[in-house]
């Protein structure tokens, strides 16, 4: 018979940090101390995606709040990897561009990137990743910078969902 699972066990929001963490070091094994960190990555990526993008841009598509985005886009401009530039149009405004150098670290650490991506879902049996990376996805569909939900909000008093790590569900 197995003894019911600890409380930081039982924790939706502890285990996803867990898991976010095992993430962030799988990711930095794999990207050495020079590489880039998971979010650095994803906001070069978001450049690379929509070159001149706009800080206000750039929020709403990585989901890094304005203040930290700020201060990342500062460091990756500060390391020669974007540059910021003012908008003619509004001087308020800066626009985002990767440089060539940018370019070429964003090029070397995608399969690192994705090394360290297929490390954390062989930790999980075959048959479950593709619905694993849905729900994911699903999760955090909606929800808007520092995990701020733009969706329906929940009746206070509705039940916690019944699930387990081992349920699967």
């Amino acid at each position: 018979m197995s003894s019911p699972p600890s409380p930081s066990e039982a924790s939706v929001s502890h285990l996803l940090h867990r898991a976010v963490q095992l993430a962030a070091d799988l990711h930095a094994g794999r990207a050495g101390p020079d590489g880039l960190t998971p979010r650095q990555y994803a906001i070069l990526v978001a450049v690379a995606e929509a070159e001149g993008s706009t800080q206000t841009q750039l929020v709403a598509s990585t989901g890094v709040d304005r203040s930290t985005l700020a201060e990342l886009l500062a460091r990756l401009a500060a390391r020669g990897l974007v540059d910021r530039t003012r908008s003619e149009k509004d001087a308020r405004v800066n626009r985002i561009t990767l440089t060539a150098e940018g370019r070429g670290l964003l090029e070397a650490a995608a399969p690192l990137a994705a090394a360290a991506d297929e490390d954390l879902l062989l930790r999980l049996p075959e048959d479950r990743r593709a619905r694993f990376l849905k729900d994911l996805r699903r999760l955090v569909a909606g929800a808007g910078p520092a995990g701020k939900s733009k969706g329906k909000k929940k009746k206070k008093g509705a039940p916690r969902p019944k699930t387990t790590p081992e349920s699967g569900g």
